[in-house]
């Protein structure tokens, strides 16, 4: 061991540049890793940027072709059956209810700006009855009035909102209930694809189509074959 005493000053130096030059190694070769280590996120990213971008357009040519077939289906049921209606997704198994795909949209509620009127004459008549002290009745009404995150109400409590004003037959209620109905302008949302199975056991199994799912099911057909290799 070193005897930092014993050195002279030239030689504490040469110790100084000695370790100087050992750090300053060991700050490039870190610098380097980190480099290395940048340029392979950077290749990462690409390579997974490329391959999501690949499984995007087959999940939206795939989404297209099975919307197109199930298109002509429901067409030709309609034509078969004499029935057309408003159904916000169709249902299709085989025969033997083993495979099953449904097609369909989804509907937000949405309200013009006269909903603002309607809710305005729906309010005033809550505050009217708060001179008869119907609290129960008033919190009903404040409940089904109650607009949701995006600033809308639920077409369901609408629906039940006139139910009550026909009970309670008030020219100012049926009148804000009626604006608010008319006001009612639901929008369709994105299309929707539902696949599923039955698995040697009977139990539904839904075919996931999003990239979190399929991983899900991977594990899991991966931990059924491993019980049953266990078990043979």
């Amino acid at each position: 061991m070193i005897n930092l005493e014993n050195l002279t000053e030239e030689q504490r130096k040469e110790l100084e540049r000695q370790l100087k030059a050992e750090q300053e190694e060991k700050e490039k070769l870190r610098k380097e890793k980190i480099e290395e280590y940048k340029n392979l996120v950077d290749e990462c990213v690409m390579k997974g940027i490329q391959k999501a971008r690949y499984i995007s357009e087959m999940i939206a040519n795939g989404k297209k072709e099975i919307q197109d077939t199930f298109k002509i289906l429901i067409d030709l049921k309609e034509e078969l059956y004499g029935i057309r209606d408003n159904q916000q997704s169709h249902s299709f198994s085989t025969r033997n209810g083993n495979y099953s795909i449904t097609v369909g949209y989804r509907v937000v509620d949405n309200f013009d700006d006269t909903v603002h009127t309607g809710i305005a004459k729906a309010k005033s008549y809550i505050n009217r009855i708060l001179k008869d002290e119907n609290k129960e009745l008033q919190k009903v009404l404040d409940l089904l009035l109650k607009k949701d995150k995006n600033g809308n109400l639920k077409a369901s409590r609408v629906i039940e909102l006139e139910r009550i004003a026909l009970d309670i037959n008030d020219d100012e209620l049926t009148e804000g209930v009626r604006i608010i109905k008319e006001a009612w302008k639901p929008q369709k949302t994105k299309t929707f694809i539902e696949a599923s199975y039955k698995d040697e056991n009977g139990n539904r199994i839904n075919i996931p189509l999003s990239v979190t799912g399929v991983g899900e099911e991977n594990e899991r057909n991966n931990s059924t074959t491993n019980k049953e290799d266990t078990h043979s």
